[in-house]
């Protein structure tokens, strides 16, 4: 068998480790990325802002980074174009419903919530033709709900705030098979122009194209005064923001890119956990600005919740990939 690195691991064995490496990274700067726009918020700052100048900064970014990696003799093509436009649209109105939440509840309560978005890609999976779920995935999706019930007991958020997070999943679920179409897309423009493109080249492409077009769009959008940055903090958070986001997406579009949109739903979806974790530690350290301090037992129980939502999800993959 062939090695990589002599380090005993098969070619195959090495895509699916960085797969997995990419999306626990994923989930640990998108939850970091909830605090920032929370702390953002706590000190006067408005989502729509941040959501904005963030976009902006990350378009910038990733300019440069889809032309270098554009392959050469690929022009505009449906497989792709239609894909971009479905998933930019979806994942813009997520970010949204997200940030909206978070002005009403903690980021540790919001981050794992979102985990229910498997049952909304399950439920999206079962009404394509042909789809339909079985016994084992079936009982992931109650295994989730029973998660989100814990996590709403003894203080959960608010019925907006649990209302704008289910949005939230469900746009985010459509945007993630968007995600994996645009992945097919680019592939298959590649391979007709004679450039043709791995897996995780084309991943790295479709998540530097989408937020190229997200910068576009918000862009236009600071011709709005309410959208323009006032002060420091704006630009601050901004690229805070950005950073970790980035970061987070650059992750999740190579976990997507190799081991497909369900595996790398649950290896985001750990980012509830590493939400409650963070959260307890700033509470600790008296930052209640960011997260109401809780004692051991909802700790723990959250912490059992979010985890119990993560085996719901690991459960479900069985036969949705």
């Amino acid at each position: 068998m062939t090695t990589t690195a002599g380090i005993g691991l098969s070619p195959r064995d090495a895509s699916l480790a960085v797969g997995v490496v990419a999306g626990l990274a994923a989930a640990l700067f998108s939850a970091l990325s909830y605090f920032v726009s929370r702390d953002y918020s706590s000190r006067g700052g408005t989502s729509p802002r941040l959501l904005v100048l963030g976009h902006a900064v990350m378009g910038a970014v990733c300019l440069p980074v889809a032309r270098w990696l554009w392959p050469q003799g690929v022009t505009g093509d449906p497989r792709w174009l239609l894909p971009l436009a479905g998933s930019t649209f979806c994942y813009l109105l997520g970010q949204g419903l997200v940030f909206a939440a978070l002005r009403r509840a903690d980021a540790s309560r919001v981050a794992p919530l979102l985990g229910l978005k498997i049952a909304m890609l399950a439920g999206i999976t079962a009404a394509r033709p042909g789809g339909g779920l079985d016994a084992s995935q079936w009982t992931a999706v109650g295994m989730s709900v029973a998660a989100a019930t814990m996590l709403q007991r003894g203080g959960g958020v608010s019925a907006a705030a649990l209302t704008l997070t289910l949005a939230a999943c469900l746009t985010f679920a459509v945007s993630d098979l968007f995600i994996v179409g645009l992945i097919d897309g680019l592939e298959r423009s590649a391979d007709l122009a004679a450039a043709p493109i791995d897996r995780l080249s084309a991943g790295s492409l479709a998540m530097a194209v989408t937020y190229v077009v997200c910068g576009c769009l918000a862009v236009v959008a600071l011709l709005a005064p309410a959208a323009r940055p006032r002060s420091r903090l704006d630009w601050t958070a901004a690229v805070t923001y950005a950073a970790m986001w980035l970061a987070g997406m650059v992750g999740l579009y190579v976990c997507f890119g190799i081991v497909g949109a369900v595996f790398g739903n649950i290896l985001q979806s750990t980012r509830g956990m590493i939400a409650i974790v963070i959260g307890a530690a700033l509470a600790h350290l008296g930052r209640h600005d960011l997260e109401t301090r809780i004692d051991r037992t909802t700790f723990l129980r959250r912490l059992v919740a979010a985890a119990l939502m993560t085996a719901a999800i690991a459960l479900s993959v069985i036969d949705l990939s």
